[in-house]
């Protein structure tokens, strides 16, 4: 299983892709407490985990 976060800027969403064999699944969150509480429930992620996810995070930025 892989897990990607990307940040859109200009919507403050975040967007978690769970990839898992051949699925993979979006979920979209509307800030950080949410995101954090669903990875803590969901995939056991502590802080550290939580906080290298946040540092490999892709950005999507408009200008």
């Amino acid at each position: 299983m892989e897990i990607k976060l990307t940040y859109d800027t200009a919507k403050d969403k975040y967007y978690l892709d769970i990839h898992s064999g051949k699925q993979t699944d979006t979920v979209t969150f509307y800030g950080e407490y949410a995101l954090e509480e669903y990875l803590r429930a969901n995939f056991d992620f502590d802080t550290e985990k939580i906080n290298k996810l946040y540092t490999d995070m892709r950005q999507i930025k408009y200008i």
